[in-house]
């Protein structure tokens, strides 16, 4: 597909680029950066690290941190935008999981952070494009933390680029691992149904309360009708305690995405 073979070119050239932006990031005090390609597979160059902090202080400001989490669960961690932030507030006995389908990614936060027996990382075998072709499909996938453990899961950037089904069985996985009176915060694109804009903003109605902004690669970006998202989020037998509407098509811009927090 053209969409494929452009984005393997710009990771060639971002990947060529590598030699000068690790200058940049010596000279910078930055060395603990990932590699100019894999800050840019997680999204944008430029708010790699901008907005890891904006999240993290966002969810201090939700008070999830208020009493130490024990174990964090990170939801499609990447190249470990979030850890740091995450593994300042965790207690000397505390532990992080990190999770994602790009394997090079993985390797990378395994090898950044092999000092700090805290951290955990796996590569999730799934087919994705995202990751690799070859793969289980998402809805085997069971999240690498046992029962009840969670203390919190954070999916940030995760469900936009999940269609309906897979959505519903990341829900249930949070559910399961989630231990009760602790949070789970993730974020998605939400709409409401007939508001001006939507048919814009993400143009092809997948017949299932969600539309995509591309048919060609249907999870580019996935919007989810916000009344079906939250009966999938009651089905998984979660409860949503609050949410920060992000950016509706037709409204001002804030927060691309909605934020909410979840519990049991």
């Amino acid at each position: 597909m053209i969409a494929d073979a452009l984005r393997a070119a710009r990771t060639g050239l971002l990947f060529a680029a590598g030699p000068f932006d690790a200058v940049w990031r010596r000279l910078t005090g930055r060395n603990g950066l990932p590699p100019l390609w894999l800050r840019r597979h997680t999204g944008s160059v430029a708010a790699f690290e901008s907005a890891a902090r904006e999240t993290s202080a966002f969810l201090d400001r939700l008070g999830v941190f208020q009493d130490p989490p024990r174990l964090v669960l990170d939801v499609g961690c990447g190249a470990g935008a979030m850890v740091e932030e995450l593994r300042r507030r965790l207690p000397a006995e505390g532990r992080y999981v990190g999770f994602d389908v790009h394997a090079p990614s993985i390797r990378w936060c395994r090898r950044r952070w092999a000092s700090d027996p805290r951290l955990v990382f796996e590569i999730a075998p799934l087919a994705s494009p995202y990751g690799s072709a070859a793969g289980r499909p998402v809805e085997s996938y069971r999240f690498p933390v046992q029962d009840g453990q969670a203390d919190l899961v954070l999916a940030k950037s995760v469900f936009t680029h999940l269609v309906r089904d897979e959505a519903r069985h990341y829900l249930a996985e949070t559910r399961r691992v989630l231990r009760p009176g602790r949070p789970a915060v993730v974020t998605a694109f939400l709409y409401e149904a007939g508001a001006p804009g939507v048919e814009t903003a993400f143009p092809h109605p997948a017949g299932d309360g969600t539309r995509l902004k591309s048919r060609a690669r249907p999870t580019a970006a996935v919007a989810f009708e916000k009344s079906r998202f939250v009966s999938m989020i009651e089905e998984a037998g979660l409860r949503l305690q609050w949410h920060s509407e992000g950016f509706y098509p037709g409204r001002p811009r804030r927060d691309a995405q909605d934020v909410l927090l979840l519990g049991i």
